[in-house]
């Protein structure tokens, strides 16, 4: 099968940071639930479902920008590769089947917070993580490079922003703050550098001391520990 001649060599690499993100909240997700569940704090409760439920999400956000920009694009471009696009669209539905079951079993938790609906809710995260696993693991072999050559700069560029505006949750700066996490301090300096300046003065202002309280209680750590930046 021939390969379509590459148009660009963009830098695809700043997804690894989201996809990062969601591995790291989703690979051993028991640890916060089960030091909430069984509480006589709701504030706990109420704190760790908000988490899971912003960064769930996110994940709807994120992966509609990939449907929408992403897959259409390498479609129109990359004969060759429809099969690939077609499989990654297809993971994208089964992410989404089990993405719906985590939120139930989250609502369920949140609800009643006893061993059984923890353990529901564990599960359910649990196979969450092992669809995206898998999924990000061939899209960063298979489709980072292949959008590379056939997205522009300005088109791949497109997504961040894409996923933000279409975000439902209502802690913005938790998914910041999470996402932050993932970087090393070039990276986050230079991230900074290209936020619009309203988010930047949201996140130094407000934004930045709300994430280290939140996340202290979703996970019990001193708010200090959590601070990045």
């Amino acid at each position: 099968m021939a390969a379509t001649q590459a148009r660009y060599n963009t830098d695809t690499s700043d997804m690894l940071i989201p996809h990062g993100m969601f591995r790291a909240v989703l690979r051993n997700p028991a640890d916060i639930i089960n030091a909430h569940t069984g509480s006589d704090s709701r504030d706990g409760v109420s704190a760790s479902q908000s988490y899971f439920d912003n960064v769930l999400r996110f994940l709807d956000a994120h992966h509609g920008g990939e449907d929408e920009l992403v897959w259409p694009l390498l479609t129109e471009r990359c004969a060759e590769a429809r099969e690939l696009i077609g499989s990654m669209e297809s993971q994208h539905e089964g992410i989404h089947r089990a993405r719906e079951q985590c939120g139930t079993a989250l609502d369920a938790w949140s609800a009643s917070p006893d061993q059984a609906s923890a353990t529901k809710l564990i599960d359910s995260l649990g196979a969450l993580h092992g669809e995206i696993d898998r999924h990000f693991a061939q899209e960063e072999a298979e489709i980072l490079p292949l959008a590379s050559a056939n997205m522009s700069q300005e088109e791949w560029g497109a997504l961040p922003g894409h996923a933000m505006a279409h975000f439902t949750g209502d802690k913005i700066w938790l998914i910041l703050g999470l996402i932050f996490e993932q970087m090393n301090a070039d990276q986050l300096a230079f991230t900074m550098s290209l936020l619009p300046p309203p988010v930047v003065e949201m996140w130094n202002g407000s934004g930045h001391a709300a994430f280290d309280d939140f996340v202290g209680r979703v996970r019990g750590t001193d708010a200090n520990q959590a601070r990045r930046t």
